[in-house]
């Protein structure tokens, strides 16, 4: 089981808060607090993931900072594995008031499958329309829209990956009209808070405030240069891993509002540059062999076009 650094997004779980992380486009869900909000004891079910010859194949552990600011391992499942597990789960030993829902969420994953296997397909009759997710598309392209305004890229598809992990739906295909509403508020809120940040951003970029806080830098080590992965370096997933670009950010907003700055802990930035630094070396042995190879092949053209020449020649003659 490797260990990775991700933001988490709350998912409300029968009123419980449930960590889901987006890791390279996948939503992985956080598993104790599911089983803490329907009574099941974690540690029989850790070890039954564990003995589970597919889930226990798709376990990531992740790290987290709790509330209070230590950082903490959870055990999670992607997201299109969690109806397996719910599947498969004893209804004796949930709590009573969700054994019922259970059971009937049970009894509906046994037509599921039937549907699947002997009608080729399965329907969900909650699923939300085109139509009725139109208003939710143009939200989250004002969102984008919004980020890019301050400075970050317009990542359209990372912001689905948000909104998804905020559901815990894998694809907002998948949304019901209720999950689609509930989406709405969420990027709503998000559209806001952007707004604000928008605005008192021009009015910061034109005055100089005192000197209020101070912003402290630290980036422990959460993973190895040499672990990094081009994805998480570069392009849209980068604003999910990158603690560089965190960095660039709060030495902006330390500039803007004369903010004092601790150094603490900075091994991750040194880990990350490194593997950048790294890439980007790669990244030109690769150009240099493939104008290599290009040069060779086009060399070998311009010596196949003289010697077809030269049989054309001669045989005109």
């Amino acid at each position: 089981m490797t260990s990775i650094s991700a933001s988490p997004v709350s998912v409300d779980f029968h009123g419980t808060a449930i960590p889901t992380f987006n890791v390279e486009g996948i939503v992985r869900v956080a598993m104790r607090p599911i089983c803490d909000a329907i009574g099941l004891q974690w540690e029989s079910q850790y070890n039954r993931i564990k003995r589970h010859p597919v889930l226990a194949s798709t376990i990531s552990m992740m790290n987290m900072v709790a509330a209070d600011g230590k950082r903490r391992k959870l055990l999670t499942l992607p997201l299109n594995k969690l109806n397996g597990w719910l599947f498969g789960i004893d209804t004796n030993r949930v709590k009573p008031e969700v054994r019922e829902r259970l059971v009937e969420y049970q009894s509906e994953c046994f037509d599921v499958l039937a549907d699947y296997w002997q009608k080729g397909e399965a329907v969900n009759p909650r699923a939300s329309t085109i139509g009725e997710r139109r208003p939710l598309n143009r939200a989250v392209r004002t969102l984008a829209n919004l980020r890019s305004a301050r400075g970050e890229a317009a990542d359209y598809a990372g912001m689905w990956r948000l909104v998804n992990g905020y559901l815990g739906v894998a694809h907002i295909d998948e949304a019901t009209e209720p999950q689609i509403e509930q989406a709405m508020a969420y990027v709503q809120d998000a559209i806001e808070l952007e707004t604000r940040r928008v605005i008192e951003g021009d009015w910061m970029g034109r005055e100089t405030l005192p000197a209020t806080d101070t912003v402290t830098l630290d980036y422990p080590l959460t993973r190895p240069w040499n672990e990094w992965q081009e994805h998480q370096l570069i392009g849209g997933d980068a604003m999910y891993h990158s603690d560089i670009r965190r960095l660039m950010k709060q030495l902006i907003d330390a500039s803007r509002n004369g903010a004092t700055v601790k150094v603490e802990n900075i091994e991750n930035i040194r880990a990350e540059f490194r593997a950048l630094t790294n890439l980007c070396e790669m990244q030109g042995i690769k150009a240099r062999k493939c104008q290599s190879q290009l040069d060779h092949v086009r060399n070998h053209a311009q010596s196949l076009a003289r010697s077809v020449g030269g049989i054309d020649a001669a045989l005109e003659r």
